[in-house]
Parts: structure tokens; C-alpha cells; sequence
């Protein structure tokens, strides 16, 4: 690993809390700081076309850093097929997820499924006809 130096003017306030966070974590200023960029790099998912999810925040970003706005339903929606990134996921299962104990029509779900697509971009999630739907990332 090659070892690069990096001069930052931290204001006090800053200043105050990395020295906090680097007792809190028993590190050293500098650890501290790999330690506090690394969870911030960690904490997104790529979800193509320059939109990511953020873990920690629990919110879909655009390209210009600009939270897209799903509503709760949508990213219950969202969270249940992030959660299966790599699977199916039927239609039963996402319904019982976004609506808990509701009877919803199959129409509801795909009208839901439309909104995200336009508020992201339409191949975020992809359909499986009869079967459900899954990541498209």
C-alpha cells in the first residue's frame, strides 16, 4: 500500500471531532479518519446510471447527489428488492412487505414499480412476467 501525504486545514469544530472519534474508537487521528471515509465510501451501493443508495441514510440519490424522493411504500418496495439482488422476488412477497396486512392488487404494485422507474430509471428494476421482480444493477 503506498503510503501518500495529505495536508487539510480542519476548522476547531472539525478538529474537535476527530479527536473525539479517534478516542471513541481508540485510533490514532489518522486511522481515524481512513476509518470515518471508509464507512462513508461503504455506505453506498451503485445502483447505475450515476444513482446510489445510501445505507446509512436509507435514501435513493440521483447523479447530482439529490435524494430521488421515494415514498415510504416505494422504498419498502425498494429495500425488499435490494435485499434480493441477486433472486426473483415474487409479487406476493413484495406486496406483503410494502403493505403489510392490505389485500393490493397486482395494479397497484406495477403502478408503484412505474413511479420508482421514474423517479430513477426504468431498468432499476426488471420484470419477470408471472414470476415477480428484481434488480436490474
Amino acid at each position: 500500500m503506498s503510503s501518500n501525504i495529505l495536508t487539510i486545514d480542519l476548522t476547531k469544530d472539525m478538529e474537535k471531532f476527530l479527536k473525539s472519534k479517534s478516542k471513541e474508537y481508540n485510533l490514532s487521528i489518522e486511522e481515524t479518519l481512513k476509518e470515518i471515509l471508509s464507512q462513508q465510501i461503504n455506505s453506498r451501493i451503485d445502483l447505475g446510471k450515476g444513482f446510489y443508495y445510501d445505507k446509512v441514510l436509507k435514501k435513493v440519490f440521483d447523479r447530482k447527489n439529490v435524494d430521488v424522493g421515494l415514498t415510504k411504500t416505494q422504498m419498502n418496495i425498494f429495500h425488499t428488492i435490494l435485499k434480493s439482488q441477486n433472486t426473483i422476488v415474487e409479487v406476493d412477497l413484495i406486496k406483503k412487505n410494502a403493505w403489510k396486512d392490505k389485500n393490493t392488487s397486482i395494479f397497484t404494485l406495477r403502478n408503484m414499480i412505474k413511479q420508482i422507474r421514474d423517479k430513477t430509471y426504468y431498468g432499476l428494476i426488471k420484470s419477470h412476467s408471472s414470476r415477480g421482480y428484481s434488480a436490474g444493477f
